[in-house]
């Protein structure tokens, strides 16, 4: 259980971290392709049953920057159930 919440918190913060390190890599000249958005998942779909109207869509938004930190926390995590859990 605990080793779950750690992966799932470590999984959390490179996303987030990720976000504001392509966000600020964006305003550098050199790196602004590392902080470049991707948006991955497909459109609105309307599926229409006459008494009920299903809606479904999903899209996300992801850069270099946040497969680098989730590559890096993904990697680390061992390392730090050894230490954490013995």
């Amino acid at each position: 259980m605990k080793q779950g919440l750690l992966l799932f918190s470590l999984v959390v913060f490179a996303i987030f971290f990720g976000g504001v390190l392509g966000q600020w890599a964006t305003n550098l000249p050199e790196v602004t392709w590392f902080g470049e958005l991707h948006e991955i998942g497909f459109s609105t779909f309307e599926l229409d049953l006459e008494l009920v109207t299903i809606t479904l869509g999903a899209k996300v938004k992801v850069c270099l920057a946040q497969g680098v930190m989730l590559l890096a926390a993904i990697c680390a995590y061992p390392k730090l159930c050894k230490v954490l859990f013995g």
